[in-house]
């Protein structure tokens, strides 16, 4: 219990403190921030959380999360109430760009928050996609941690210090310079090109070079859908006074048709699924646990078409601003590589919805009793007995004397080429002469999905064969258990924060796979979640690291120039380890003296924030 709030379970943690999913003596649900222990005594922190506190009660609204509790005594913690729904950056990362329509609303919503933050006389200072919930009736803006007052607040942050996200600041905090309600709003227009194209509209190789780029370059609003092209380039105004306000923008939007559904058919269920876990968590009302994500049955998206409607013209703060035409330092937004594809009419499951597979449950099932049939299509004269086990990635192998079949989900689809077969809706894709075939995303320039090899040499009638019956059963493939003391189902580009991948070179968002992650700048993260068999653990790694706190990492061998760092999280059975593997290495090439270390810090705090 904190305060009046039955704990059901950790839904994530960070540098200040941890949020927990609680509810309340009515049986609504809250989450409740919580200061890590080890910062009670610091006078700083205590400080900068009962300021949040005191701000964050001073907002209400339809599309904020309002504060329904909080204590500011000697284990101080608030209580907001609990949005079901998506975080922004992940439904773009999993689920694709946003709709027109979808935007409208979402730029709606966003309005509408930022209208009522304003009027209570703060600014939000931090409004990215992260702070942002898709929930079922439309977003929702959460985290007012280094939200300030308009009237004078005492800041927590020295002065020159940069406050914020630096892929959605606007010019006048990556300058450092006092900020207002329309650094908000510049922050709002970054946002809408995220969710429309897939990257923020100042996206750079690091840090510094995104906020050279919001402070000297314009953005390139090329891939921008035409309908909101004029509202998103006047919020990215570099001048404040020429950016519209919250109500403006309003205005300019007009009233929009009622959505039973504003997003896509994925994200509804994935609400859906959500709301009903919430629900089974009181069933044991002594139950707490670490949440995960869980398998939703994949539903094809259908968006509506954009409503028609004469649009009001957005007014203009200053008449006399200047009309620029071009870019300035252009940012090149990623554009999508041709893939071409037998007219696919099924969706693949997003990324969270693969890592819930249980693939060593589906494969066996998925090829059922007609298999051996298809091995004799392969020369064998001999079928034993089936082998199945899981491999490093989560993915499941097979065996059957000289047959093998393998298959891994949620992982990279890179050098395969349409073949023009269809199964099932899914566009067949293979790699070179090799008998390893899959089914993608259909991404450009980070493809994902699920693929098939086999030892066959002479023909691929068994990788085919099992394609097929894997295309066919997609929607119904069964669920790894439900614990939640597992990394199975973990989204690895959630493990890392922002100020830890700063402090090494790196920056996010990231982006990856299934069981990876990686963050770019000076220096690039790579996090690996995987389950290494037992057997081959001596020989790959060297020694043990204690780095504190109880936190014992290891060294492997055979790459020790670059520093990668090993993680044992928990024995699975007698044969594998689910483990954490973490590499940075820098853009130089070169490794220098701090790399260990910087590998070591990122990895520790990452295990502070698996489930226990």
């Amino acid at each position: 219990m904190i305060g009046r709030y039955r704990i059901r379970g950790v839904l994530g943690a960070g540098g200040m403190g941890r949020v927990l999913l609680a509810t309340g003596p009515d049986g609504r649900y809250v989450a409740v921030k919580q200061i890590h222990p080890h910062l009670l005594d610091d006078s700083d922190f205590r400080a900068r959380f009962a300021r949040e506190v005191s701000i964050s009660t001073r907002v209400s609204g339809a599309f904020t999360a309002a504060v329904v509790d909080f204590d500011t005594g000697a284990n101080p913690w608030l209580a907001s109430v609990f949005i079901a729904g998506v975080p922004l950056d992940r439904a773009v990362r999993e689920y694709g760009p946003l709709p027109v329509p979808a935007l409208r609303t979402l730029a709606s919503g966003l309005a509408s928050a930022l209208h009522a933050i304003h009027g209570a006389g703060l600014v939000h200072r931090d409004l990215k996609p992260a702070n942002v919930i898709l929930a079922a009736d439309g977003p929702r803006v959460i985290d007012f941690g280094i939200a300030q007052a308009t009237e004078g607040g005492t800041p927590l942050t020295e002065t020159g210090a940069v406050v914020g996200s630096p892929a959605y600041m606007s010019p006048e905090q990556a300058m450092s310079e006092p900020v207002t309600a329309a650094a908000d709003i510049f922050s709002l227009g970054s946002l809408l090109v995220m969710a429309a194209t897939g990257q923020s509209p100042f996206a750079a190789s690091s840090a510094p070079y995104a906020l050279f780029n919001i402070v000297h370059s314009e953005p390139q609003l090329d891939a921008v859908p035409l309908e909101l092209r004029e509202l998103i380039g006047a919020c990215l105004r570099k001048d404040p006074a020429a950016r519209p306000t919250a109500v403006q923008i309003l205005d300019y939007l007009g009233v929009l048709p009622v959505q039973a559904l504003p997003w896509s058919a994925p994200i509804h269920a994935e609400i859906a699924q959500q709301s009903r876990y919430l629900v089974s968590l009181t069933a044991d009302p002594e139950a707490t646990q670490v949440l995960s994500s869980s398998s939703v049955v994949p539903i094809a998206p259908s968006p509506a078409p954009a409503p028609k409607r004469r649009r009001r013209a957005l007014a203009l703060v200053a008449v006399t601003a200047v009309v620029i035409v071009g870019t300035v330092g252009a940012i090149l937004v990623r554009g999508e590589k041709p893939t071409v594809r037998a007219s696919p009419a099924a969706a693949l499951p997003s990324l969270a919805q693969l890592r819930a597979i249980d693939a060593c449950a589906w494969l066996p099932a998925a090829l059922g009793d007609t298999l051996p049939a298809a091995l004799a299509a392969t020369g064998q004269t001999r079928v034993e007995q089936w082998r199945w086990q899981q491999t490093s990635g989560w993915g499941c192998e097979g065996t059957s004397g000289a047959a093998r079949v393998t298959i891994e989900i949620g992982t990279a689809i890179d050098g395969f080429t349409p073949t023009g077969t269809t199964r099932h809706g899914f566009a067949e894709l293979r790699r070179g002469t090799e008998c390893l075939l899959g089914i993608d995303n259909g991404a450009g320039d980070r493809r994902w999905g699920i693929s098939v090899s086999t030892a066959e040499r002479t023909t691929c009638a068994l990788a085919e064969y099992a394609l097929d019956r894997l295309t066919a059963t997609i929607a119904d493939a069964p669920s790894l258990p439900g614990t939640p003391s597992t990394l199975a189902t973990l989204d690895p580009c959630g493990l890392a924060s922002e100020s830890e991948l700063t402090a090494v070179g790196a920056a996010g968002p990231g982006s990856g796979f299934a069981h990876t992650c990686e963050w770019h700048g000076d220096s690039t993260v790579r996090l690996t979640l995987g389950v290494p068999r037992r057997e081959d653990l001596p020989t790959f790694l060297r020694k043990t690291i204690d780095v504190g706190d109880g936190v014992l990492l290891e060294e492997p061998t055979g790459m020790l120039v670059d520093c990668p760092r090993f993680y044992r999280f928990r024995e699975v059975g007698e044969t594998s380890v689910e483990a954490v593997t973490v590499q940075v290495t820098r853009s130089t090439g070169q490794p220098d003296a701090t790399l260990c270390t910087d590998t070591e810090a990122i990895l520790k705090a990452i295990v502070g924030r698996l489930p226990q």
